[in-house]
């Protein structure tokens, strides 16, 4: 079955490099640095083109991010995506964790998607949240850590890593998000003559401030109300389902963890569980404090 596979790509500073922390100290000092592409992300990126070579189908890289980032999409392309988008983003110091999945949702409903891959985490900021802030903007399944992925009929049957190295397989119909983990395939190398096509090969660039138009407050409430489905997968509420619990009200006397005594009042301490055990009763049992004491030594005497 083929499959039109979009992957999220992210360009972090090299961290073998060494950081200089700015003077309002903010940020790292960024005019000398060289920039990568996200560890994760290149076993996402390596995860479609697979797909893609197994089922057939269409691999779009897509990232928000400044000009210097496409470099890192014609790499993309060099290594097997056909289609590459950026949206224009230039904010260094991004750390608005809501901000990028926003835009990278609305990017994807453009788009025609069977399957959006993203890797775990990123490396400089390491907040693991993108992949599944973007399927709950868009309303889709979601399996985090995967390590393997694998077409069955009209679905997927992945592989969630565990605590302690196991492995738990799902069932998830497409379309989907997938959060791919490191080691779940072996990168390939970008050969020569592809890398000197994809330097010939337009890019499109996307406004934010247009796409973040699509993405309104009703997004960001079908993302509170997706739930955690038994197996694991974000899913969305059937129709049939109980209606979610009125929020508590913030009046102090209905609070739970607010003081309900009236005003004025003295707290009195709860008398401790000695004094709620009747006297005649043996409990609590002290025990017998014996000291042990050496036997004193034999003295043989002669007569």
């Amino acid at each position: 079955m083929p499959l039109n596979v979009v992957v999220c790509l992210k360009q972090i500073p090299n961290p073998d490099l060494q950081f200089q922390i700015t003077p309002d100290r903010k940020d790292i000092k960024r005019d000398a640095l060289n920039y990568k592409l996200n560890g994760a992300d290149e076993y996402a990126l390596e995860e479609a083109v697979r797909l893609k070579e197994k089922s057939g189908g269409r691999v779009v890289a897509l990232t928000a991010g400044p000009k210097r980032t496409e470099q890192m999409l014609r790499e993309a392309l060099a290594k097997g995506a056909d289609e590459v988008v950026r949206i224009a983003f230039d904010e260094a110091a991004a750390y608005d964790v809501g901000k990028v999945p926003r835009f990278l949702a609305a990017a994807i409903r453009t788009m025609p998607h069977d399957l959006v891959l993203t890797g775990v985490q990123s490396d400089d900021l390491v907040n693991s949240a993108t992949g599944g802030l973007v399927a709950g903007l868009l309303g889709l399944p979601h399996a985090s850590v995967v390590t393997r992925v694998e077409v069955k009929g009209n679905g997927l049957e992945v592989a969630c890593e565990l605590e302690g190295g196991l492995q738990r397989l799902y069932s998830i119909a497409l379309p989907a998000v997938l959060t791919i983990q490191f080691g779940a395939n072996t990168p390939r190398y970008a050969p020569l003559p592809a890398i000197m096509k994809a330097a010939r090969q337009p890019i499109k660039e996307l406004s934010p401030a247009a796409r973040s138009q699509s993405v309104g407050n009703s997004d960001l409430t079908r993302m509170a109300t997706v739930g955690l489905h038994s197996s694991g997968m974000m899913c969305e509420p059937s129709p049939t389902s109980s209606p979610a619990p009125a929020p508590r009200s913030s009046s102090r006397t209905t609070r739970r963890w607010r003081n309900t005594r009236p005003m004025g009042t003295v707290r009195r301490r709860a008398p401790s569980l000695r004094a709620r055990t009747p006297a005649s009763s043996s409990w609590p049992i002290r025990p017998k404090v014996t000291t042990w004491r050496p036997p004193s030594p034999v003295r043989w005497t002669s007569r």
